[in-house]
């Protein structure tokens, strides 16, 4: 019977070894996670707030409330859930606006209010209170503008005006309805045939 050579079973036991080395290693190696997928975690959130924005001269930009809050924690901007906006004018009066949910702008430049969106604009003597209904409105506190691509209804206590796409300057009550428009107007005479 012949010999085997030395080497061989060194050999044979070194094999031994990187097998199941990488036998355990297939086993026991970690897996690879899945990266997180969706939106960020919020940096904080706010429940039942009110918060005030103020200009840069101090003085109140607008004034909002809602059942929740919160902040994008690297974009800085804010949602807002069922949101109610008031947005004090040179005269002290206000206008309201209510959706059910609004995003805010990191510098609380612009405002986009979405679904079932009312604007509201203080009365005055020659016009009474002014209302508009719309599903998406963005507003720029600074500037004192509202505007929006969707259709938009107004009403006041003598006319009913609707059309797609709006522009207002809260600050001199002007606004216009863009396309599609169409109205209604109650004055004094047909008033008073009723």
């Amino acid at each position: 019977m012949r010999r085997l050579p030395d080497w061989i079973p060194g050999a044979v036991l070194l094999l031994a070894a990187v097998g199941s080395g990488l036998a355990l290693w297939q086993i026991y190696r970690p897996e690879s996670s899945e990266p997180l997928v969706g939106p960020p975690r919020s940096d904080y959130f706010l429940v039942d707030f009110e918060l005030v924005a103020l200009d840069e001269a101090g003085q109140e930009s607008f004034r909002v409330t809602g059942p929740l809050l919160s902040r994008h924690p690297h974009l800085g901007t804010i949602s807002i859930d069922q949101p109610r906006f008031r947005f004090p004018d040179h005269e002290e009066q206000a206008w309201l606006a209510r959706a059910d949910r609004a995003w805010a702008a990191a510098d609380g430049e612009e405002l986009r209010l979405d679904g079932d969106v009312a604007l509201d604009g203080p009365a005055s003597a020659e016009d009474g209170p002014l209302a508009f209904r719309t599903a998406q409105l963005t507003i720029f506190p600074k500037a004192r503008r509202a505007s929006s691509e969707q259709r938009v209804t107004f009403s006041s206590p003598h006319s009913i005006l609707a059309g797609r796409g709006f522009r207002a300057d809260m600050e001199t009550r002007r606004f216009q309805l863009l396309n599609e428009v169409t109205g209604h107007y109650d004055t004094p005479v047909s008033a008073s045939h009723r």
